[in-house]
């Protein structure tokens, strides 16, 4: 099992967001040296944010400035572009950098990252579908005909990009779309808001399509995480951002179930959300020792094939202190599982 990272592009400076690709390639270089496989550059349009409007331009910034370290969006949100354009940008960086890149898109759920483009979200499901089928024919060389807000056809992969390299993988944390990635993509990552029961769940629902299709399953476990040398210690750095971020996805009410999260009868409000109900079974917050108990739980439970980790968040913690912790984790725990 190997070790990914989802870096921020965003700090807080004199109480303002600001970009932050210092810290972005910091992050990068870190875990690179450290042993991970990988960073992951999500992709956001309105409202506070780690990342920022395009995931796969950052991805081709990491990938000129390291050597070895993959790189993948995670998401484009398929629905709000041009197929044939992200299809096309896909391939070349694919390209560019040959088994070094991963094209992860997403259906989308927030209507203020489509309003910029005049899409509705009732859209989005269809539009993901069409989008999933031009990215495939477009490898192959097939001829397709689109309808609808992108009418046109779409272009064979130029032959001068050589061999395609490509992986298509497919965030998804609801019955349709895991079904979706058995389907259509080459894995599913998941989403880092479920419990860990939520995800299993959703995990044997992927695993059960895939072996109707004849494929193997890959798994991408997404999870916020922060390691020091005792619990106590990283609830502590930690806990103020990760449960700031809980409370904005409770009232977005996307996130928590009773048959998964039984705690929740007893929560009305997010001011009512505690961190023992935000970091058990989703975050992965504490000494190595805990985490190596957590990962072995979901290793034996989800088998997924790579673990993404979101540390620093726009507000924080600090770069230096997500820097300790990213060297933490590839001293005392990815040895462990390589």
């Amino acid at each position: 099992m190997r070790f990914s990272i989802a870096p921020a592009l965003q700090k807080i400076v004199d109480g303002k967001r600001q970009l932050d690709v210092e810290g972005f390639l910091a992050e990068c270089k870190t875990a690179e040296a450290g042993g991970w496989l990988g960073a992951y550059s999500g992709e956001k349009h309105i409202g506070d944010t780690t990342y920022t409007t395009n995931a796969l331009i950052p991805c081709v910034l990491g990938l000129s400035e390291t050597s070895k370290l993959k790189f993948g969006t995670s998401v484009t949100v398929l629905p709000t572009q041009h197929p044939v354009r992200v299809a096309e940008d896909a391939c070349l960086v694919d390209a560019m950098f040959p088994g070094r890149f991963r094209l992860t898109v997403g259906v989308g759920y927030f209507q203020g990252d489509f309003d910029p483009f005049g899409i509705s979200l009732r859209q989005r499901k269809r539009l993901m579908d069409q989008g999933m089928e031009v990215i495939a024919a477009h490898r192959a060389g097939r001829s397709m005909q689109l309808e609808g807000p992108w009418a046109g056809n779409v272009p064979p992969r130029d032959p001068a990009l050589g061999r395609d390299q490509l992986e298509v993988f497919i965030g998804a944390w609801s019955v349709p779309g895991v079904k979706r990635a058995a389907r259509t993509a080459d894995g599913w990552v998941t989403d880092p808001i479920r419990s860990g029961r939520w995800v299993a769940h959703l995990a044997d629902v992927y695993k059960a399509e895939c072996e109707k299709l004849g494929k193997q399953p890959r798994i991408v476990l997404f999870r916020e995480a922060w390691m020091e040398e005792t619990d106590a210690a990283a609830r502590a750095t930690y806990g103020p951002h990760v449960l700031g971020y809980s409370r904005v996805y409770f009232e977005r009410g996307n996130a928590y179930h009773e048959d998964y999260d039984p705690w929740l009868k007893d929560v009305s409000s997010a001011a009512d959300l505690t961190l023992d109900h935000a970091l058990h079974d989703r975050v992965l917050c504490g000494s190595p020792q805990t985490w190596c108990e957590q990962i072995e739980q979901w290793q034996e439970v989800l088998e997924p094939e790579e673990i993404l980790v979101r540390m620093r968040h726009f507000q924080g913690p600090s770069l230096q202190q997500t820097l300790e912790s990213i060297r933490a984790v590839s001293d005392e725990v990815i040895p462990r599982f390589s």
